[in-house]
Formats: C-alpha cells, structure tokens, sequence
C-alpha cells in the first residue's frame, strides 16, 4: 500500500517536471518565433525585437518599442494573448507546486504529532464548566487562598 503510495507520487512529480518542461518549450518558442517575426517584418534589431517580444509577453509592455506596420499590429493581436496565457499558466504550474509541497510538509509534520486521549470528552468538559457545584468551588477556593497564604 505504502510503495503504490509513494510510486503514484513519484509519476505525479515526473508529470509535473514534464508539463514546465513542456510550457518553458513554449514560451522560448514563442519568444523567439514572435522576435523573428518582428526582426523581420517590422525591421527591429534582433535585441529589440527580443525585448519588445519579452515585454509584450509578460503585459509589461514600456511602449518605447511598438510595431508601425499592418502586419506586425495584427500579430501582436493573438500573440499577446497566448504569450500571456502560456506565461501564466507557467507561474501557476510553479505556483502550485510549491503550495503542493508546503501542504505536503504540513501533513507530514501533523502526522507525526501524537494526540493524547483524554477520559473526558470535549462535551464533559464543557458540561463541567457550565454545571459547577458551589460546594466544590468553595473547596478549591480555599485550597487556593492557603496555598497563597502559606508562600507569603
């Protein structure tokens, strides 16, 4: 039962490093197919076409760079949108990773705490502090007054 445990999490992790190989693939692809595009369509450097694409990617965009041409205008229309979705999708897939294990390092530390039983139920408890006898009270209160008494 323990080894199909820890086999289950063992693919789940590879699958994990599979899919941010997958979407860092996608986002290289898309930022340096989307700095080709510019490099050549709108006459760009090749730096600037990287940092207008990188810019673009991540919804910084500076505005100092911005395509003058009908056809780099119309690229930059469904390439932001999938820049941006890809690239979010990225930081979700880390993000979530990371709250997996924070979770995972919770459960593991919760499951090593020992819990004492005790006789009595929460309820009992609750019942002796809402029924109190006044005898019993007196009695503690006493005890409690010598003691303060005899330390003085």
């Amino acid at each position: 039962m323990k080894n199909d445990i820890l086999k289950m999490e063992e693919e789940e992790h590879k699958r994990y490093h599979r899919r941010l190989v997958y979407v860092f693939v996608m986002i290289m692809l898309l930022l340096f197919g989307g700095a080709t595009f510019y490099h050549y369509v709108e006459k760009w450097s090749y730096i600037d076409a990287v940092y207008f694409t990188a810019a673009t990617m991540t919804t910084v965009g500076y505005g100092d760079i911005t395509p003058k041409t009908f056809s780099g205008k119309l690229f930059t229309i469904p390439f932001v949108f999938a820049g941006v979705a890809i690239a979010l999708y990225g930081l979700s897939l880390i993000a979530s990773h990371f709250v997996e294990m924070r979770e995972e390092f919770w459960l593991e530390r919760l499951s090593n705490i020992k819990i004492r039983r005790h006789t009595q139920s929460f309820f009992g408890k609750l019942k002796n502090l809402v029924n109190y006898n006044t005898e019993e009270l007196l009695k503690e209160s006493r005890k409690s007054m010598k003691r303060t008494a005899r330390r003085k």
